[in-house]
């Protein structure tokens, strides 16, 4: 493959990021009137691409072409409508779609991959900030990118299903693929692929702070040029999953940062610019000064025992387990939850 050909795929990548980043932070998208993201919208999205390739390789590709030219310029409408108006993001959104039928007509290949490939970067900044800022978590990212990666490991490293996939739509306008050539093989990245490598800093951001964002917009490029650098040694020939190397490194910073953090911000503490505290490390040792002024004072009663049930600075009860303590304590009328130690 050629070098300029993979450089350029990268630098497709890296302006993908920066466009979904840059509208992320400039636009609010609408929130919804009810509901949140659940595991079973996950599954549903996680579905639809898994049965997409498989019912587009059956139909015509004049069809194929049609349905990506819809689904494109709904998506341009919706990207535009915030900082155009809806009435002129559709005006925007169908002279694009328009431009790109009509170069295709006139039988201007280059000119057809430039149109689509910027009409998918756009489509994907917006379907990621809406995605990102309606309620997706990184939990539920890192859900999406753990099942895709297992797809992609089926459907492009052992099965032939992507291959022919791309055959199908190479050269289509609207096709789903930021294509830089359309060689043998094409120098080209799916459109899940890229999604998911604008989708998680997204996320990431929103959870757990610019911090994680970065680190995730960090490991998705270093991913995509590892595997462009195997690709311009001759170490890979063909189709290569790409989500299956990049799954696996989304799911764990979702752990690592969740960890870290101690949970995630939620989209109202993200839209607030609240902060979620970080949970100390260790539990700090009590003030002996205080440990002393609750030293627990000799009960009313005699009370025998291993463990003592203390409340209010005395002790209520006693016993031979926990348990026996707060029985104990039950039975001379505490009333409050005594705190148990050891006597």
């Amino acid at each position: 493959m050629s070098t300029t050909a993979l450089l350029g795929l990268n630098g497709c990548v890296l302006a993908a990021m920066a466009a979904g980043a840059a509208y992320f932070h400039r636009v609010r998208m609408p929130r919804p009137p009810v509901g949140r993201y659940e595991l079973p919208d996950v599954a549903v999205m996680y579905v639809v691409v898994v049965a997409a390739p498989l019912l587009y390789l059956v139909l015509p590709r004049a069809a194929v072409a049609t349905v990506f030219g819809l689904v494109l310029c709904a998506a341009l409408q919706f990207t535009l409508a915030p900082l155009t108006g809806a009435g002129r993001a559709w005006a925007i959104a169908a002279a694009a779609v328009a431009a790109t039928t009509v170069t295709a007509l006139l039988g201007r290949p280059l000119a057809v991959m430039v149109l689509t490939d910027l009409l998918l970067v756009t489509a994907v900044a917006g379907v990621a900030t809406m995605w990102a800022q309606s309620g997706m978590r990184s939990a539920h990212a890192a859900w999406f990118a753990g099942a895709l990666a297992c797809y992609d490991l089926v459907a492009t490293g052992l099965t032939s299903v992507m291959d022919r996939f791309a055959a199908q739509v190479m050269g289509l306008p609207f096709a789903p693929l930021l294509a830089v050539t359309r060689g043998e093989p094409p120098v080209a990245l799916g459109l899940g692929d890229l999604l998911l490598l604008v989708l998680f800093p997204l996320t990431a951001v929103k959870a757990f702070g610019r911090a994680a964002g970065v680190l995730a917009a960090a490991v998705g490029l270093a991913v995509s040029g590892v595997v462009s650098v195997l690709f311009a040694q001759g170490v890979l020939t063909g189709a290569f999953p790409l989500l299956t190397a990049l799954g696996p490194l989304i799911v764990l910073q979702h752990l690592v940062w969740t960890r870290v953090r101690g949970g995630e911000r939620t989209t109202a503490e993200w839209r607030a610019g609240r902060a979620r505290p970080t949970p100390p490390a260790a539990c700090a040792e009590p003030d002996p000064v205080i440990l002393r002024a609750l030293r627990p004072t000799a009960p009313a009663d005699p009370v025998d025992g291993v463990w003592l049930a203390v409340a209010d600075g005395r002790v209520v009860g006693a016993g031979a387990s926990p348990g026996r303590a707060r029985r104990d304590a039950r039975i001379r009328g505490c009333d409050s939850v005594p705190v148990i130690r050891r006597a």
